[in-house]
């Protein structure tokens, strides 16, 4: 059983909460795991104080936090934002509801963020434990972009980061200088499959926000976004170097490097 400090970690869907809770549980800390939006294919949470609550149901969340004696957490996967903007109990919505912005980066600030430290609760950023899974400059694959391939990888890059800056998506399909499929609500993964319907050979970009919040939707891949890419038909995934975490990295270079597919780091 663990006897460490409390650290909360409110957990959405895909690989990284669970990535995150190896890597507090390796430093020692106790989990008080909350699952907000898990699907039928995401991988088990960890064992132990694992919760269960809705998006935006922050006196839940606070009531399990305190009871369990975390001072901090983290948030961490993929939750829908239409349900984040679209349910929640009172206190969300109120402060919801006097919100001119309902971009992500917005509601987590000045929401979320607000509403936990009025409760006493930090929101610990996740790169203080995966920080070692950034993404280094220059390519990760044995193959590289052809130049065809690079003058994508250059105009999906900075058209990723122009979306990322209006808190659309972080990611971008392209091929041949045409965009195919630009990140809206569906997440990187679908985007991807949704770009790969219009050709074979696409370059898929991801790139985070010029002024990310570190606490909250750090940019991250893994190998269901490689095997999406390969599936897809798709050669290049480019991204951003120093600001996008790579889950399990060996398997990822692994499956990129048999189907052919280059993976580079952007800065």
């Amino acid at each position: 059983m663990d006897t460490g400090e409390p650290l909360g970690l409110i957990a959405g869907g895909g690989r990284l909460p669970l990535v995150l809770a190896e890597a507090a549980r390796a430093q020692g800390y106790r989990l008080v795991v909350i699952a907000v939006e898990r699907g039928a294919h995401d991988p088990p949470l960890p064992s132990g104080a694992v919760y269960a609550a809705g998006p935006g149901e922050m006196h839940r969340l606070v009531e399990i936090l305190r009871g369990e004696g975390a001072r901090r957490v983290l948030l961490a996967g993929r939750v829908s934002r239409a349900r984040l903007v679209g349910e929640g109990d009172a206190e969300f919505r109120a402060r919801l509801d006097h919100l001119t912005d309902r971009g992500d980066q917005t509601v987590f600030r000045q929401v979320v963020v607000d509403l936990f430290a009025r409760a006493g609760i930090t929101v610990a950023s996740p790169l203080e434990f995966v920080g070692h899974l950034l993404v280094a400059e220059g390519p990760l694959t044995r193959r590289t972009p052809t130049a065809d391939e690079w003058e994508d990888v250059r105009a999906g890059f900075r058209l990723a980061r122009a979306v990322a800056t209006l808190d659309l998506g972080q990611t971008v399909v392209i091929k041949r200088g045409v965009v195919l499929a630009v990140e809206a609500a569906e997440g990187t993964d679908e985007t991807i499959r949704r770009g790969g319907r219009f050709a074979r050979g696409v370059v898929a970009a991801k790139a985070a926000r010029p002024d990310q919040d570190e606490r909250f939707d750090v940019p991250a891949a893994g190998l269901v976004t490689i095997q999406t890419l390969i599936e897809a038909g798709g050669s290049v995934l480019a991204l951003e170097a120093g600001r996008t975490l790579l889950l399990d990295r060996p398997d990822c270079l692994d499956a990129a490097d048999r189907a052919g597919v280059a993976v580079v780091g952007i800065a």
